[in-house]
C-alpha cells in the first residue's frame, strides 16, 4: 500500500484528497496544514509520496521542500493554484527536487472529481518508479552515464521536442545545455495555462538559446526554442520562404491540448531528413503518431532511454513503433543533439 501524507493550509481540500486517497488504496497517514509540520511529518511516518501545496502559512512550500529534499529526500507531488504567482512557484518547486504537479482544479472546472483519474494515475506512477530505486539515477551528470554511440551528423534545420510528466526536469538538463546558433526547437510540453509562461522564462535565463511561449504568427529563427503554450495546439505552416508558428485551437488530440502529434505531424508536412525529434519522459503515447510520420520521411529521432526517464511511457511507445534511431540517457541529449547539427553548431558547443 501507497503511503502518502497531505500538506495544504485547506481542511476541506486536505479531507477531500484523504478521502479520495482511502477509497483507492491509497492510505494518508498524516496531514499538515503548513510547510513546518510537513516537514516533521515526513521525518516521523517516512511516506512513500508527499503532496505539498505552495502558498502556506508558517512555512511555505517551497522553504519546506529544500528542507526535505535535503534531510528526507521522496517524491514530493506538488498540488498548485492555477493563477501565475502559483505556476511560478511550482515552476521553482521542480527545479528543487519535485517529481510532478497538478493544478488545483475550481469549482467551474468540475472540482477535484474532474482530475482525480489523474492524479491517481501521477502517484501510483511516481511512487513506483521510487520503489525501483530510478529517480536516484535519474539526473546523473554525463560522466556517469553512457558514452555517446556513433552518431550522424546532418543539416539540421528543425528541432521539434515533446515531454509530458517529468519533462519540466529533463527539459533542464537539455535546453539549458544548447549552443546559441542551433536551429530552432520547437517544443510542446503538457502543461496548463500559465505553467508554459513560467517555465519558459525561467529556462530562458538558464539558457543560450531564447526561450519562448509560442505566440501565433512567430517566425521561426535560429538560437530560439518556443514552448507551445498550454490550452493551445501549436503547428507549423509555410510562410514564403521562412515558416512560422500557428497557435490556436483548444480540442484536445491524443487527449492533450497542446499535443506532441500535432506537432510533429505538422513538421513531418514540411521537413524531412533535414529534421530532428526528440522525445522525453512521458504518461501515455502521444508523439508516437507523429514522429512514425517524421521518421518515414527520414527524420532522426532521439527517445530518452527508461532508467532516466520519470515515467517511460512516450519514449517508449514511439521506440516500439520503429520511430527512435537512439534512446539516450537525459545527460547525453543535449550532446548528442550538437553532435549530429550542423557542423557550425558542433563547433560552438
Amino acid at each position: 500500500m501507497i503511503k502518502a501524507v497531505i500538506a495544504d493550509d485547506a481542511p476541506v481540500l486536505r479531507q477531500m484528497l484523504a478521502d479520495l486517497f482511502e477509497a483507492n488504496g491509497i492510505q494518508v497517514v498524516a496531514s499538515a496544514k503548513n510547510g513546518s509540520e510537513a516537514v516533521d511529518m515526513v521525518k516521523e511516518h517516512k511516506p512513500d509520496v508527499l503532496i505539498l501545496d505552495c502558498e502556506m502559512p508558517v512555512m511555505n512550500g517551497l522553504d519546506a521542500l529544500k528542507i526535505i529534499m535535503r534531510d528526507n529526500p521522496l517524491p514530493v507531488f506538488m498540488f498548485s493554484a492555477l493563477t501565475r504567482e502559483g505556476a511560478s512557484t511550482t515552476i521553482k518547486a521542480m527545479g528543487l527536487g519535485a517529481i510532478d504537479f497538478l493544478a488545483k482544479p475550481t469549482a467551474d472546472s468540475g472540482g477535484l472529481e474532474a482530475v482525480s483519474d489523474e492524479l491517481l494515475q501521477k502517484i501510483r506512477t511516481i511512487v513506483t518508479r521510487s520503489r525501483l530505486g530510478l529517480f536516484s539515477k535519474k539526473f546523473a551528470g554525463k560522466d556517469k552515464v553512457q558514452d555517446l554511440p556513433a552518431l550522424p551528423e546532418r543539416r539540421i534545420r528543425l528541432i521539434a521536442m515533446g515531454s509530458s510528466t517529468g519533462g519540466v526536469q529533463a527539459a533542464g538538463e537539455v535546453i539549458p545545455r544548447l549552443p546559441a546558433n542551433l536551429p530552432p526547437v520547437v517544443w510542446v510540453q503538457h502543461m496548463p495555462p500559465n505553467f508554459t509562461k513560467s517555465l519558459a522564462e525561467r529556462l530562458d535565463g538558464l539558457s543560450k538559446v531564447r526561450v519562448h511561449e509560442a505566440v501565433d504568427g512567430q517566425i521561426l529563427e535560429y538560437g530560439h526554442c518556443y514552448l507551445a503554450p498550454g490550452g493551445f495546439q501549436m503547428r507549423l505552416v509555410k510562410s514564403g520562404p521562412s515558416y512560422k508558428l500557428r497557435v490556436g485551437g483548444t480540442d484536445k488530440v491524443s487527449g492533450h491540448c497542446p499535443s506532441c502529434n500535432v506537432l510533429f505531424s505538422s513538421v513531418s508536412e514540411y521537413f524531412a531528413a533535414d529534421s530532428m525529434g526528440i522525445i522525453l519522459t512521458g504518461m501515455g503515447d502521444d508523439g508516437t503518431e507523429g514522429l512514425v510520420k517524421m521518421h518515414a520521411k527520414g527524420a532522426y529521432v532521439i527517445g530518452q532511454d527508461e532508467p532516466s526517464c520519470v515515467v517511460y511511457g512516450m519514449p517508449r511507445a514511439a521506440y516500439l513503433k520503429g520511430a527512435v534511431d537512439v534512446q539516450l540517457h537525459i545527460g547525453r541529449i543535449a550532446d548528442a543533439v550538437v553532435r549530429i547539427a550542423s557542423p557550425e553548431a558542433r563547433q560552438s558547443a
